[in-house]
């Protein structure tokens, strides 16, 4: 099937980053750091949401490759975006891109800096990077060399990430209440936005890596199932016209709520503790 993606099995395997000592729970924090800056700078650079969904995978495959000791989430998130826009032809320029991750990182140190932290107090000019900056540099050189090693921590394989849940929504829900007239189509048509709601929130987890895309995409139906009070019961076997297993959707939704529970989620300077540990 095209949607035959590689998997990690993560049960069985510890990451890069936890062989260097680096606390799962801080792991799992940085992971999800990484995929809001992806988010909100994509959002921001007006980017397709395919191209941000790309960037969010790219990210979490290459922190199953290498550590995050060893590279930074502040420099491998915007360097994810720029390979993800190339490879789904939604062109960004480099220095708009550049300075968005600026925006952001500043923005986040001055909150995190400040108890009293009054959005109406911050200037323009708190945020803006110099094109002609040694630190800009330093940046845009740093992107150009990761976005290569990002290609080659995914074996170069860009047909085996870039099929993502998403695209399985709209016809999965077609087929489950296409012809059950019960449901007006305003309910169906809500379903398939909440829907997406929890994929785009699923892309902060390592589900992408752990679970093909066609059974986090039935998960998140029935999530959302779930949620406007429709009926998706077990024993019809409903999941299994998408080849699915209901212990699979179990454990998707389960992840899927439990990034709820954690909220947002700041930087962690895994980089400083490792130097300190040296």
């Amino acid at each position: 099937m095209i949607n035959d993606i590689i998997l990690i099995d993560v049960k069985n395997t510890k990451t890069p980053s936890e062989k260097k000592n680096v606390l799962k729970n801080d792991e799992t924090k940085l992971r999800i750091h990484g995929c809001q800056l992806l988010q909100e700078a994509g959002i921001i650079l007006k980017l397709k949401a395919v191209t941000i969904t790309t960037s969010q995978v790219l990210f979490h495959r290459f922190y199953f490759k290498e550590s995050l000791t060893d590279f930074d989430v502040k420099i491998i998130a915007p360097s994810a975006l720029f390979l993800a826009s190339k490879l789904e032809e939604d062109f960004c320029s480099i220095y708009k891109l550049i300075s968005t991750f600026y925006f952001l990182n500043k923005y986040e140190d001055i909150k995190s800096k400040h108890y009293y932290f009054d959005v109406k107090s911050i200037r323009t000019y708190h945020f803006k990077i110099n094109a002609e900056s040694q630190e800009y540099q330093n940046m845009k050189l740093d992107i150009y060399t990761y976005e290569l090693l990002l290609l080659k921590s995914i074996g170069f394989y860009v047909y085996k990430i870039n099929v993502h849940p998403h695209l399985f929504i709209l016809p999965y829900i077609h087929s489950l209440f296409n012809n059950l007239s019960k449901f007006d189509e305003e309910l169906v048509k809500k379903l398939a936005q909440i829907s997406w709601g929890f994929l785009n929130d699923s892309m902060r987890t390592t589900l992408c890596c752990e679970y093909q895309p066609r059974c986090i995409a039935v998960a998140a139906i029935f999530l959302a199932a779930y949620k406007l009070n429709i009926p998706l019961i077990k024993s019809t076997n409903w999941y299994k016209l998408f080849d699915v297993e209901y212990d699979d959707i179990k454990k998707i939704c389960i992840r899927i709520l439990q990034l709820y529970k954690i909220g947002r989620c700041s930087y962690i300077d895994v980089l400083k503790k490792k130097k300190l540990q040296q």
